[in-house]
């Protein structure tokens, strides 16, 4: 696989199983799982809502709508995928929280399933991680087994942790978008669109030199000025000694970090600036178009644990845990090759 969002497979040299994936919203089951407990106290209410074929934005638009708030007093923690089954936490303010308005916003395609309170509004990020469980519509005969095989190695060398298709758009037109935004050439009055389309720039960047690195081999390797980050704390430090340092990331204990542009990014230096810098001057551009950004570090890879498969008869299941951030899609992308 080469797309034009930079994604290649890890496991090329294991055959695919194939097979079809969200022929209906219930094949594609996805469940936030809360960063921190809730106080029940607080002037925020915090819903779990379970939408059905609807976009993140549709549903925000409809929040909006039905409980008569501004666009920034929608709290989320993360985008979710429209063909699906989604089980996503909301915060809104306490006050707008009725219980005629919730009946309101409560339709075929949203359920609300628990409702708690908090201090603070929800903010991205703000989740461990989602419990995933996807069905494959018409595998490959030896799925199972070929199935395994795939994710023992992506267990081993950890799971690329691109950025999935839908982070792009549903035409893949958001980066370039997202350009014109940081270029000054297009303007938006929506402050969430205008994030989301320039962070989907960032994120082809990233994808751009996580490809880099795998094709010079040095996926799970470190350089000379890495930003490493510790996969059980998730604190981040630069590599001044690789030769040290790589027995940690053998075991999956750390992993290199890739660059998500900005002023409080912490920047790479030596080899790992260099390559970094390449890919962003191939684009044209300098450091400086993203003064106005936050930036970020990101993990090269994912430590893969939690994953189980099981054949049925409709076809085979697949169920596991992602941390923040990472794609189902990219492991069904390894695992399918379709």
């Amino acid at each position: 696989m080469h797309d034009k969002f930079g994604r290649i497979y890890l496991t090329h040299d294991l055959p695919g199983i194939g097979g079809r994936i969200k022929e209906q919203p219930e094949d594609f089951v996805v469940e936030e799982i809360p960063l921190y407990d809730f106080s029940d106290q607080g002037n925020f209410a915090y819903l779990v809502l379970e939408k059905v074929n609807l976009s993140t934005l549709d549903l925000v638009a409809l929040i909006r709508k039905q409980l008569d708030l501004r666009d920034e007093e929608v709290g989320l923690a993360g985008w979710k995928d429209k063909r699906a089954i989604t089980r996503q936490w909301v915060s809104v303010p306490r006050e707008k929280a009725s219980e005629s308005r919730l009946a309101q916003l409560a339709s075929d395609d949203i359920k609300i399933l628990q409702i708690r309170h908090h201090t603070n509004k929800l903010r991205t990020g703000h989740l461990l991680g989602n419990r995933f469980s996807i069905l494959i519509h018409q595998p490959d005969a030896e799925a199972e087994i070929k199935a395994n095989a795939i994710i023992q190695s992506l267990q081993t060398h950890g799971l690329p942790n691109f950025y999935g298709p839908q982070r792009f758009g549903a035409a893949g037109n958001n980066p370039e978008k997202g350009l014109a935004l940081l270029l000054g050439q297009y303007r938006l009055r929506s402050v969430r669109k205008r994030k989301l389309l320039v962070s989907s720039y960032n994120s082809l960047l990233f994808n751009l030199t996580l490809k880099e690195r795998m094709e010079q081999d040095l996926f799970a390797k470190l350089l000379q000025g890495d930003i490493a980050k510790k996969h059980d704390t998730g604190g981040i430090f630069l590599v001044s000694d690789p030769e040290k340092e790589q027995p940690r990331a053998d075991r999956l204990e750390i992993s290199a970090t890739g660059p998500i542009w900005g002023k409080k990014m912490k920047r790479a230096g030596n080899e790992a600036a260099a390559l970094e810098e390449k890919i962003l001057s191939s684009q044209g551009l300098t450091p400086d178009v993203f003064r106005k950004q936050p930036g970020s570090r990101r993990s090269l890879r994912i430590a893969l644990k939690e994953v189980n498969v099981c054949q049925e008869k409709e076809g085979l299941r697949l169920e596991f845990f992602l941390p923040k951030g990472s794609y189902a899609t990219v492991l069904l992308d390894e695992i399918m090759k379709a």
